[in-house]
Order: C-alpha cells, then structure tokens, then sequence
C-alpha cells in the first residue's frame, strides 16, 4: 500500500483532466495540421510535372530499394540507441536489464501516437511499479537524459551552422561542443546544492565515460533521423544537401518535446522549415507541396515501423514486469537477506 500511493500520486499528477484536456486539443489541432498537409501532398500529386507520394515510393522501390527500406532501418537503430541511451545515463547508480529497456522504449515509442501521449507516464509507472525507483529518482533519471540530448542537439545544430556539409572539420566541432557542454554539466552537477539533494544520483551527470558514450549515441541517432529525412527527400527526388537535411532533422526532434502531442506538429514543423530554407519565409500558405510530401514520406515510415514494434514488444514486456514483481516478492518475504 504504501508504494502505491507515490505512485497514484505521480500519475494522478500526469494525467491530471486539465493535462489530459490539452493533450486531446493538442490532438485537435495535430490532426487538422495533418490534414493540411495531407491536402497539400494530394495536391502536388495532381500537379502532372510532379509525381504522386505511391508512385515515388514504388519508383525508389524498383531503382534505389534502399531507400524505402533505409527509412525503416534507421528508425528501428534509432529505437535502440534510444532504449540503450536510457539504460547507459542510469548505469553508474542502477543496472536494470539492457532488453528491458529495450522493448519498454518500443511501447512508449508507440504510445506516443495516442491522443493523450502516454510515454512519459508509461515510463513513471514501469519505473515506480516494476524497477522500484522513487518518483524523484525517476525525475532524475528522465531530466539527466534529457540535458544529455539537449547538449547533443546543440551540438549537431551549431557544427552544422559553421560547417554546413559532413567532414572533418563537422566532426570536431561537434566533439568540442559535447566537451564543452560535458564540462558544463559536470560542474552542476557537481555543486554542493544539487548533491545534497541527488543523494548520489548525480553520477548519471559526472560520470565521464557515461556522458560521453551517451552523448556520442545521441549525436549518432540525431544523424539516423538526418538519414530518414534525406532518404524520404531522395525517394521524392527533392535533392535537399545535407546542411538542409539536418536542420529538418533536427527541427523534427525539437518539435518531438512540444507538450501538445506528436501528431501533426511534427509534419508541420518540416513543412515550415523547409519553406523557410527555400526562401519562403514562415508563410507556407504556398508552400511547396513536395515539402508537404516530404513530412508525410518521413513520419509515416516511422510511424508504420514503430507502432508493430510497440505491439511485438508487449509480452516482452510483461515478462520483465512480471520478473521484476517476483523479485520485489522474494525480497519482501521473511527471512530475505
């Protein structure tokens, strides 16, 4: 009883009907965005100098197959590095099981695309009820991985802003930013503030061979969404360079952190920046209806290989759950060490 009222005191908080209620007109609006990129994307498709999303797919699928399936290869590597960045970040205080982590990622991934985005939550609860972390180690644990991808994105933003195109040079300027930004985190970690009150959790921040590892994984999977972007570009023949397939990568991402929800903003926020990047301002109400194609070809590959990950990886799940309950169990009964 007594751990189940953090717990229904976390998610009571979570899911709270006024959090709940601006999730489901996030919803509204992500969905009447959907729509209009959808309406844009039909149109182009009408236009006979441009061919339909289908015919382009089917065409990259008979002369450049790698294409069509580089966009589900890379989110399903992007998946791992996600899961395997939330199990590396937690190391140096707790080790939980590396597949664990794994197939919890695929269900929150998956649960992302509800009305009422459930990923954070479903992670609190796993973490309360099956790891047994307390709501503010739970905090942490999520805050920690989260400075780390902040870090990791300015990383590949600014490199990108001096360099535009991969290289040496790119490559340097993103591993001096991580140093900087490591080194940032490190001293604030660090302070006698913030130590009084992690109670020891800080080693997720201080440890240096977790930050770098973590970091260099988050750089890695930014590159992977570059990679989808490009692919999905290349399969509508839209030519982008690498510079502009970053900053849309990398828009996507940032958008991914709104509270409103993923649906919509997401492809919306493509549309914008590629209208942006082509000179046209932030007026898109004549955007280029191949941008409008684009956001669709990228984000309905994830979603059409995230969600059948999410649903393989239920049982899994349960295992684990179901392992840790025991566990808990044992440890609980009289006369356990």
């Amino acid at each position: 009883m007594t751990e189940a009222r953090p717990f229904r005191a976390a998610m009571s908080a979570m899911l709270a009907p006024r959090r709940a209620a601006v999730q489901v007109v996030g919803f509204a609006l992500g969905t009447a965005l959907v729509l209009w990129v959808v309406k844009g994307a039909l149109d182009a498709a009408a236009d006979p100098s441009r061919a339909g999303i289908m015919e382009s797919v089917r065409a990259a699928w008979q002369s450049r197959p790698w294409l069509v399936a580089g966009i589900a290869i890379t989110t399903v590597l992007s998946l791992v590095i996600d899961g395997a960045l939330f199990w590396l970040v937690l190391l140096p205080v707790r080790r939980l099981g590396f597949m664990e982590i794994q197939w919890l990622t695929c269900v929150t991934a998956t649960s992302n695309f509800f009305p009422v985005r459930l990923g954070i939550p479903v992670r609190y609860a796993y973490a309360l009820l099956a790891n047994r972390l307390t709501f503010m180690q739970a905090t942490a644990w999520f805050m920690a991985l989260t400075l780390v991808i902040l870090v990791s994105l300015g990383a590949v933003v600014a490199a990108t802003i001096l360099v535009p195109e991969p290289g040496v040079a790119w490559g340097a300027l993103v591993l001096a930013a991580l140093a900087i930004g490591g080194f940032a985190l490190h001293r604030i970690a660090s302070l006698g503030a913030v130590r009084s009150r992690m109670n020891g959790w800080e080693r997720m921040l201080t440890t240096p061979g977790t930050y770098w590892a973590g970091a260099v994984l988050r750089v890695l999977e930014v590159l992977l969404w570059v990679a989808r972007m490009w692919c999905a570009s290349e399969i509508l023949g839209l030519g982008l360079s690498f510079a502009a397939v970053t900053v849309l990568g990398v828009a996507a991402i940032a958008v991914m952190l709104n509270p409103l929800g993923r649906i919509g903003f997401r492809e919306a926020t493509t549309v914008l920046v590629a209208n942006w990047m082509a000179g046209g301002g932030i007026d898109v109400s004549h955007a280029d209806g191949g941008f409008k194609q684009l956001a669709l070809v990228e984000s309905l590959g994830e979603m059409f290989t995230t969600i059948p990950l999410g649903i393989v990886a239920i049982p899994f799940l349960v295992r684990w759950y179901r392992l840790r309950q025991r566990e808990a169990a044992a440890q609980a009964a009289p006369g356990a060490n």
